[in-house]
């Protein structure tokens, strides 16, 4: 159980208890693993707005509700699920947090790739689940990656293999599917071997809008030499849930790491991805999709490191805005003095279409090398009025044409990936959102 209204006494002792109920008959190291990431939590704590990196969000709502531990929902049914599940991919699905085998489509004949629960890796290769879990630094660790490392008792470990290239699309799929105010905090770890390359779908998916719960997500994505890796993660929750995401991609010598992340749920919605640059000829490509309305807030922090030279990264990140909606935008990017001939590229473009909406955006450089290329910007504008008039003198009703020009404005994102079924589904997920425009 998971309190957060009585008090921090009682909110640390009650998570203390859960580690201790998740670390029963797991191995020596990996309790440690967790009472260390719960001692690093609570010297954080729940972060505020007097946080620089939490200035534009406040989660004072979370901090005020009361979460119990998710529950797995065994009535859940196909049908449910079928507008998200493609019998043709590789379909790993967690319901509130939870594996389901049921559920999930793994074809163990596919050559090139290993999926386990991390329960299972850590018993067949513990030595290689240790290894992954332990490469950050502990003491980097935020507050909420260290409260998902305490936690998380299901998650997936997800190997291609050297020389592995998969046809098929991977699909994580995350459900919430719960009428509990419940807490879940998914957990993935993706390794792509040498010479690889493969395309990844993770998307949280809210089965009931009008459900309050907390996902707290963290991905941690491993790249190779040569390895290839298209990754898109999509986030449509409750739109009474909270998501707070944090996706660590660590890159090795001439790897390519090419990702899209669409926002269109929860109340409250906080998306980090944080990349490493760790060798020469690295190429990383960073966009991203929101739209949040009512008053729904989205905030998406990226963070780029550039460690070594001759390294290429892009970012664009869009947002459409209705309603009394708000918008977050900051992304940071390092270049280290050894990161010579760094070529990096940052933009941030919004359209607001509500009177009361809101977007702070922040683009940041921190350059330490002499030799190097970085640009960064952003937009903040609405629609041309012209081009509505023009659109509306050809008979096209002006609420229409607000759909197609704002789709316009995005559509370069929404065909980002070749995969056109990677496409299909994210178009799936934002109609509704885009005929609400």
């Amino acid at each position: 159980m998971i309190t957060q209204t009585q008090g921090n006494n009682e909110m640390i002792n009650n998570l203390d208890k859960a580690v201790k109920e998740n670390s029963k008959d797991a191995p020596k190291w990996l309790e440690e693993y967790r009472s260390n990431a719960l001692n690093r939590f609570q010297e954080l704590g729940i972060p505020n707005v007097k946080d620089e990196e939490w200035k534009y969000t406040n989660i004072s709502s979370i901090a005020k509700t009361s979460f119990q531990g998710a529950q797995n929902n065994e009535d859940t049914t196909l049908d449910s699920l079928k507008n998200y599940i493609n019998e043709k991919d590789i379909n790993i699905v967690f319901i509130n947090g939870f594996f389901s085998k049921k559920f999930s489509t793994i074809d163990d004949s596919s050559s090139g790739i290993s999926i386990s629960t991390l329960q299972d890796a850590i018993l067949s290769d513990e030595k290689k689940i240790k290894s992954l879990l332990e490469k950050y630094n502990e003491k980097e660790t935020t507050s909420f990656v260290a409260l998902n490392k305490a936690l998380s008792t299901d998650g997936i470990l997800i190997s291609i293999e050297k020389k592995a290239v998969m046809k098929k699309l991977i699909h994580i799929l995350h459900i919430s599917d719960t009428q509990a105010t419940s807490f879940t905090s998914p957990r993935t770890i993706i390794t792509s071997e040498k010479l690889s390359e493969a395309t990844v779908l993770e998307s949280h998916i809210g089965l009931n809008n009008d459900q309050t719960y907390l996902a707290n997500a963290l991905t941690d994505i491993f790249l190779e030499e040569n390895a290839i890796l298209h990754y898109c993660k999509i986030q449509a929750e409750s739109k009474k849930a909270y998501h707070l995401g944090n996706t660590r991609v660590w890159q090795e010598r001439n790897s390519n790491f090419n990702s899209l992340s669409v926002m269109i749920g929860s109340a409250i919605n906080r998306n980090d991805l944080d990349i490493v640059l760790n060798g020469e000829g690295i190429n990383s490509t960073l966009n991203g999709l929101y739209m949040p309305f009512d008053k729904q807030h989205m905030d998406n922090h990226t963070c780029v490191d550039h460690r070594f030279p001759n390294c290429t990264s892009n970012q664009l990140y869009k947002g459409i805005l209705s309603d009394a909606s708000r918008a977050v935008f900051n992304g940071k990017i390092f270049v280290k003095d050894l990161a010579q001939q760094t070529n990096s590229y940052q933009l941030n473009k919004n359209i607001l279409l509500g009177k009361d909406c809101r977007v702070d955006t922040k683009p940041q450089l921190e350059i330490f090398a002499d030799d190097v290329k970085c640009t960064h910007g952003a937009t903040i504008g609405q629609l041309n009025e012209d081009e509505l008039f023009y659109l509306q003198t050809r008979c096209i009703p002006r609420k229409e044409a607000i759909r197609m020009l704002s789709k316009g404005f995005i559509n370069d994102l929404l065909f980002h990936f070749e995969d056109d079924n990677v496409s299909q589904k994210i178009h799936q997920l934002l109609d509704p959102s885009l005929n609400k425009l």
